[in-house]
């Protein structure tokens, strides 16, 4: 995931998209059972262009079936979100949850109380639960789950890393995460240390929290890292905003990306998409949010209406058919969903 941080509020905002978007998933298929008078609540940190694009996807199979979505902007605050979806439970007014976790583990509890009030629960992006190696529902009667294991995101990140460095001895690496305790951030660390463990030639010269999945904060961070550190070779981030950023601070330092550094973001936003095919990058990696948004909220409206009573688990950037690492040689046919 790759998100931005906002400040948290408590008081629900109700927030309308348009139609169903072209060429989306749904729009391919057949049109959505009938929602009507069915009540959702969507808990995320809202104020940020990834999760838009997964509101986008939500509402383009709500607003046809005449369900209702309200809005929960939890920030990056876990605690806010625990109680946030306590309070909508204690409502007895939503027929199903949709949830960004902010938290795979502290999260469960109040989620079991959801589910034993009979309200249906779908994650999307972020794993619930403890197994970060899977996109299936974790939680005993969760309607479902749609996510890329934050394993595998991790090693699609650190694959790029590699071809990164492949013709670079020593590579001397930065990298500046967004929020360190989210699951696929604490899978890159570790795939980052297994790597340097591994191989002599890769050296992870600074790794630094607080990007904050925006380009601003992940800016400064840049800043201070290439003022200690000017001879770096890769300048990597977990979320293509905050590259952005880096990009920024490298220029500030003249240096010129793609030549004097090579930069690396994730998530496959429609920016880096550009920046990657125009040579400013070296990659990212793939993200659609949007259908994430469009599976998530299906899953929901079947589990309301009874049409689907297992669990279900998907991975949307698997099913999209993209490649997972995003680079020159593999971007050409890609379609982002988002705006970094």
């Amino acid at each position: 995931m790759s998100m931005s941080r906002t400040t948290a509020l408590r008081v629900p905002i109700v927030l309308t998209m348009a139609l169903l978007l072209p060429g989306s998933v749904l729009a391919q298929s057949e049109a959505p059972a009938s929602g009507e008078g069915v009540e959702i609540a969507f808990f995320a940190p809202l104020a940020n262009t990834y999760v838009a694009a997964t509101i986008e996807g939500i509402e383009s199979v709500t607003e046809p079936a005449g369900a209702t979505v309200t809005m929960f902007d939890t920030g990056f605050d876990a605690t806010l979100e625990f109680s946030q979806i306590q309070d909508a439970v204690a409502q007895e007014r939503f027929d199903a949850f949709i949830i960004i976790p902010l938290d795979p583990v502290s999260l469960v509890p109040a989620v079991e109380e959801a589910i034993a009030a009979g309200i249906k629960v779908v994650n999307t992006d972020l794993a619930l639960g403890p197994d970060l190696t899977t996109s299936q529902p974790q939680v005993e009667g969760q309607a479902g789950s749609v996510l890329t294991a934050g394993v595998v995101r991790a090693d699609n990140i650190t694959q790029v890393l590699l071809q990164a460095c492949e013709a670079i001895d020593p590579c001397r690496v930065g990298w500046i995460a967004g929020v360190a305790t989210i699951d696929f951030e604490l899978k890159i660390k570790e795939r980052l240390d297994q790597i340097v463990a591994e191989d002599p030639s890769i050296e992870l010269v600074v790794y630094r929290d607080g990007g904050g999945y925006v380009a601003d904060a992940a800016n400064g961070i840049a800043q201070d890292i290439l003022a200690a550190n000017p001879d770096l070779d890769v300048l990597a981030t977990s979320g293509d905003q905050m590259t952005f950023g880096a990009q920024l601070a490298a220029e500030d330092a003249g240096l010129v990306p793609g030549e004097d550094i090579l930069l690396i973001g994730g998530g496959g936003s429609c920016p880096a998409v550009e920046a990657v095919a125009a040579g400013r990058w070296f990659g990212t990696t793939l993200d659609v949010p949007r259908t994430e948004g469009e599976y998530g909220a299906q899953i929901a409206l079947d589990a309301v209406s009874g049409a689907v009573t297992e669990p279900v688990g998907r991975d949307a950037q698997q099913e999209s058919g993209f490649p997972l690492v995003l680079t020159a040689d593999t971007i050409a046919d890609f379609e982002c969903q988002w705006e970094g």
